[in-house]
């Protein structure tokens, strides 16, 4: 691609950052806003392809979905030619920095502490896009960047890649289903995912994050996948003896081959490594009777309490033992109406509430894999027939719109209604 070109008249670009099997990532100077961009653009040879296309869309998709501080931002998309292709492209937040597989492989992590804080920014981020019906899929150190100031930033939401620049992505009938160091079992398995394996790959990222290398390993993608489905993960403190056991407990649960005995949602497993950090920083202290002792308050030396002249008695101290007797039955009462009320808000605050799910990312997705990914969350699906679809380049059978749209708020139950693309005569 040209380098001196300003993609879709705006974003000039500067620099090749990054190369995928599926796309490439450019260092970008927006021209009307005076800033630097990050731009994606799905490679002009796969352009021409309507599957390649559909995934490059659905990331479009997923990542509007999307806004907070531990995902990478998403300014604009569009399509240009180039090379005589229409190639579609997204904007987004440059983050300056380095990914954390360049941290764990050119440096390592400082303490084991540090591990568990950048962990936890990935499942900040995983919960946001959890909560709006998105799984990543593909996390893995190359996908989170560390920028300059410290701030954990998760990409690569919704996408699938059909090459792995290392070569180690598995693919089942052309779909990427994961990159095999970070495999879940059920991705192994070609199973429906869920939260849940995007917990698997993140207990992987911090096993890598304190041992320096990943929980299996072996001399094809195929032979790690079968590590990931028959093997136990050795502990870290194998690898790094000075790990409390804490750390074996956390990253093992992540690690479970049953998603049933792994962290259930990113908010939970966050929680477990906030308890820990909390526990290495303030270790608890029995109190002891000294220690008690040294608490109380002083008591006036001997010679003080004895030798001081006793104030003479004044009548007038009497008023405030009969405000006092007076006051008793009111603060009774007072304590008596404010359990009466928190009683009421308490039971009121437990009346039964219809319960609200995100309505899932379908988009993409044959019939079978939308009904499955409705079921997964407690919703149906149902096909629109006879209407047009508003993306001509899906392939033939795929979802190409859904109402509600994805992150919704939508009833358990509820029905998403969804469009089935026709394709196009030369897909006929």
């Amino acid at each position: 691609m040209d380098r001196s070109r300003h993609l879709g008249g705006r974003y000039r670009l500067e620099e090749v950052l990054g190369h995928g099997g599926m796309a490439e990532v450019w260092l970008a100077y927006d021209v009307l806003l005076f800033r630097q961009v990050a731009v994606k653009t799905l490679r002009p040879e796969l352009a021409a392809d309507a599957e390649h296309w559909a995934r490059f869309r659905r990331e479009v998709v997923s990542a509007a979905l999307l806004g907070h501080p531990s995902v990478v931002a998403v300014y604009d998309a569009g399509e240009d030619t180039i090379d005589g292709h229409l190639v579609p492209y997204l904007v987004m937040e440059y983050v300056k920095g380095a990914t954390l597989l360049q941290l764990v492989r050119e440096e390592p992590v400082v303490g084991p502490e540090y591990a568990l804080e950048l962990t936890a920014g990935v499942l900040e981020a995983l919960d946001h896009a959890h909560r709006h019906g998105i799984v990543h899929r593909d996390i893995k150190p190359a996908n989170v960047m560390l920028g300059d100031e410290g701030t954990v930033k998760v990409t690569d939401f919704g996408i699938a890649r059909s090459v792995d620049r290392a070569g180690t992505t598995l693919t089942r009938t052309s779909v990427v289903v994961g990159t095999a160091e970070y495999l879940s079992p059920e991705q192994a398995r070609g199973e429906q995912v869920d939260v849940r394996t995007d917990l698997y790959s993140t207990g992987c990222l911090l096993y890598e994050l304190l041992t320096r290398r990943p929980p299996f390993t072996g001399d094809s993608p195929l032979a790690v996948a079968m590590k990931h489905l028959s093997e136990p993960p050795v502990p870290p403190s194998v690898h790094v003896p000075q790990l409390p056991a804490a750390y074996d407990t956390l990253v093992l649960r992540a690690l479970a081959k049953d998603r049933a005995d792994r962290y259930q949602t990113a908010e939970e497993m966050r929680d477990a490594i906030g308890k820990v950090l909390t526990e290495r920083a303030t270790p608890a202290t029995p109190a002891t009777p000294a220690t008690s002792a040294s608490l109380a308050p002083p008591a006036p030396p001997a010679t003080l309490r004895h030798t001081q002249p006793q104030p003479p008695l004044d009548p007038r101290k009497d008023r405030p033992v009969r405000r006092l007797r007076i006051r008793r039955p009111l603060q009774a009462m007072a304590v008596l109406l404010g359990a009466a009320v928190c009683t009421y808000v308490i039971i009121g605050s437990h009346a039964p509430a219809r319960p609200r799910i995100a309505a899932p990312l379908l988009i993409g997705d044959t019939m079978a894999e939308a009904r499955s990914s409705a079921q997964a969350v407690g919703v149906r699906v149902q096909p629109v027939r006879h209407r047009a679809c508003p993306h001509p380049g899906t392939p033939v059978g795929r979802v190409c719109e859904q109402t509600p749209s994805p992150g919704s708020q939508v009833s358990r139950h509820a029905i998403l209604r969804i469009t089935l693309s026709p394709g196009t005569p030369q897909q006929r």
